[in-house]
């Protein structure tokens, strides 16, 4: 089966997504939050030891993947996870585990069946 535009787009998002949760730096910046809610970037940024520019360069990979919203006050930056964004790689990960759910059960159907 020859995969579609819009397959094409899921698997992109998911690689995004992925990429984007592979740095531990990242990852810690969802905890932030996820405790959080929504933060001030130079709050986010006053957490970790690097630089500013540094956090904003993970900022930007994490709001890319889609798991990041931006939002403007004044001269303020606020910043919240967009948990949504993990939809394409939920529903991936459970399409995978249904399918392994199907062939151990039916692996294990055999086993009864060849043990009596």
């Amino acid at each position: 089966m020859k995969p579609g535009r819009r397959g094409a787009k899921r698997r992109q998002q998911i690689a995004a997504v992925f990429h984007a949760l592979a740095d531990p730096s990242r990852c810690q910046v969802i905890d932030l939050l996820r405790d959080a809610g929504e933060m001030r970037v130079g709050d986010v940024a006053a957490a970790f030891e690097m630089t500013l520019n540094g956090v904003s360069k993970h900022l930007k990979v994490l709001e890319g993947a889609g798991l990041l919203q931006r939002r403007r006050e004044g001269t303020s930056h606020f910043i919240s996870v967009r948990w949504e964004g993990l939809a394409p790689v939920v529903l991936w990960l459970d399409s995978h585990r249904n399918f392994w759910e199907r062939r151990l059960d039916a692996f294990a159907d055999s086993f009864e069946e060849t043990e009596v």
